[in-house]
């Protein structure tokens, strides 16, 4: 007859071995390198909103000083619109690396033949087209997508080329990055013939018609019930091994992205936020980390059991910075029911919690790029453009609702480990960790 600890670790097993089958899904390169390229924009996204909380700063007397001020103020701005305003080039180049990179190839010639075929590719047509320059329509975020698209075939295209050797190979004695453009030439010149027929020849505008197209996904992937699927889904992973925010965000960073953007312009013409669901977003979902296990921390290093206290004094600290592996990985979470089910259920409910907030104009949706680093009432505080609001909805997710749910369930799992321990471990201060043995 199987005892109750075979089949738990039979039922372990299982898990791993899904995770391993699925492992290659989570790491297709195209989708990872879009969710890299787009993640190494974050630094950009930061600096230009720093533009914003400038001009928005919540002092009258600065306020009525800029509004007597245009000059200044339109200095002021263009940090954030070099930087907004060219979002999808900077997504080119950037993605193009990333998948470059994976694919073992040099990547600076793809990445700068796949910004040029994304400039070819979405500037507009006119009776000057060649003489009066190249208006950037789809420069911002409306063209994210087709930077994503450009920038990925773009690298697939050299690639083809470079490893089938149809370039131009210059003997050794040519210095290497000589040798290195000529390789280039070849595939160059097709992407940007591919570019040209397209857009010039052919008068095919493929950045007009996936803004169509997304004009009607965006919004669905933008609504509450993807975002509560979305969250949740993210939430199951991490319990399961997987790292469940680079997971969702293979698919869903380029929606997080043009979300935070659109709102970000939304805010510097004085209009109405699209957006909720952003990535910035999250971290009312996850503050502390995924699962929200600030709290479980608190309660872990007052704990009985002297390794659960470790393991609380271990994640407490990095926890206020949204970093909780150790929590996770050293309570454990993962392959564990009794803290896997709340730390779902917490996901759940701060996702629902913070989106009632926002449709009841609570809180001032997020659109100023900050360093999810920051203690999530500081983070939101400057997401939202000092919106003090924001505060007291990240308090009531990192703190109020996961503290409800963590107690219970930190008990419950206390009780197994003193069981396991068999009442051996001594009960330290709880102002300070217990010594290691």
């Amino acid at each position: 007859m199987t005892t109750g600890e075979e089949k738990a670790v039979s039922w372990a097993d299982r898990l791993s071995g899904w995770m391993e089958a699925m492992a290659p899904l989570f790491d297709q390169p195209h989708l990872a390198s879009v969710r890299d390229g787009l993640i190494a924009l974050m630094p950009l996204l930061i600096t230009g909103a720093f533009s914003l909380l400038i001009l928005q700063f919540p002092v009258q007397g600065w306020l009525d000083y800029l509004d007597t001020n245009t000059e200044l103020a339109a200095k002021l701005w263009v940090p954030f619109n070099i930087t907004y305003g060219l979002l999808s080039p900077f997504a080119t180049i950037s993605i193009a690396y990333s998948l470059a990179r994976r694919r073992g190839l040099d990547p600076l010639m793809p990445s700068a033949l796949a910004l040029l075929a994304f400039i070819t590719l979405v500037s507009p047509i006119t009776g000057a087209w060649g003489e009066g320059g190249l208006p950037g329509t789809y420069f911002d975020n409306s063209g994210l997508f087709s930077a994503i698209l450009v920038g990925l075939l773009s690298v697939e295209i050299y690639r083809f080329f470079v490893e089938r050797n149809i370039v131009i190979r210059m003997p050794p004695q040519v210095p290497p990055a000589i040798a290195s453009a000529f390789v280039a030439l070849v595939p160059g010149i097709v992407i940007l013939l591919i570019a040209w027929v397209i857009r010039v020849l052919l008068d095919i505008d493929v950045a007009g018609g996936i803004v169509q197209i997304l004009s009607y996904i965006v919004p669905a992937a933008s609504s509450y019930p993807a975002a509560a699927a979305a969250e949740t889904f993210h939430a199951f992973l991490w319990t399961l091994g997987i790292h469940g925010d680079l997971t969702i965000g293979i698919v869903l960073q380029p929606i997080w992205t043009n979300n935070l953007v659109a709102n970000a312009q939304a805010a510097a013409a004085g209009e109405p936020l699209p957006y909720i669901y952003t990535d910035l977003f999250r971290s009312y979902v996850v503050p502390g980390g995924s699962g929200a296990t600030l709290p479980l921390a608190i309660y872990l290093i007052r704990s009985k059991s002297a390794r659960l206290r470790r393991v609380g004094w271990l994640g407490i600290w990095p926890g206020i910075f949204n970093i909780n592996e150790p929590i996770t990985f050293g309570t454990p979470v993962i392959f564990n029911p009794v803290l896997a089910i709340p730390f779902i259920i917490i996901t759940f409910l701060n996702t629902s919690f913070a989106w009632l907030m926002h449709v009841i104009g609570f809180v001032t949706p997020t659109y100023v790029a900050a360093p999810w680093t920051l203690p999530t009432p500081i983070l939101m505080y400057l997401a939202t453009g000092y919106d003090w609001r924001a505060i007291i909805v990240g308090l009531m997710t990192e703190f109020v609702i996961p503290g409800i749910i963590w107690y219970p369930a930190f008990k419950a799992w206390e009780r197994q480990v003193l069981e396991k321990e068999g009442g051996e471990e001594a009960v330290a201060p709880t102002g300070a960790p217990a010594p290691a043995r």
